[in-house]
């Protein structure tokens, strides 16, 4: 892996300035509206080359039936499109959330290219909490990415875009805990 200078979150890649940043830009925690939202925020660097980990903390992380985190990359031009649309063309993901159907935390891999979405459901227990250290591996060379929580390889996908930025979506709900993460 590249020796370089770790990601950080993009203040100007906030939707709505919704996401709160703190730590010099290390940290982003999602305080909500007076009900409940959605907060999406980028981070600065752009991956086009070599081999790289963003390394994310998660601080808080509720377990209630709205609750849901997405850890995901994105194709660098779709970026500003998916602040102000939520286009989520060109990303690559992994996701813990609430299963209204089972009523149960569950996670999956999921990707949307050319306007294709694919889904995988994790069939074990996986999903993020408190604590928890998740990995995004990036190979750009190979244009390929991968995902681990702590020591637990997640897999991945193939054919990545040229070029690709860090993206979370942090939700929050009106008086309950709220997500908090932090790049390490």
């Amino acid at each position: 892996m590249k020796s370089e200078k770790k990601e950080e979150f993009d203040p100007e890649m906030n939707e709505k300035n919704q996401i709160k940043l703190k730590n010099e830009n290390k940290t982003a925690w999602n305080p909500g509206s007076k009900y409940y939202g959605w907060g999406k925020i980028c981070g600065k660097k752009i991956y086009s080359s070599g081999k790289h980990e963003i390394k994310i903390k998660i601080d808080q992380y509720p377990k209630n039936e709205s609750n849901r985190i997405y850890l995901r990359v994105i194709k660098t031009e779709n970026r500003e499109n998916f602040i102000k649309n939520f286009e989520w063309e060109g990303t690559y993901f992994f996701q813990t959330y609430w299963n209204f159907e089972i009523k149960k935390l569950k996670s999956q891999k999921s990707k949307k290219e050319n306007g294709k979405c694919t889904d995988e459901i994790y069939p074990e227990e996986i999903f993020l909490k408190k604590h928890d250290i998740f990995t995004i591996f990036l190979d750009m060379d190979q244009k390929k990415i991968s995902f681990k929580i702590n020591e637990k390889n997640l897999g991945g996908w193939e054919n990545l875009p040229q070029k690709v930025n860090f993206f979370a979506n942090l939700w929050s709900q009106k008086e309950k805990e709220k997500d908090q993460i932090t790049m390490i």
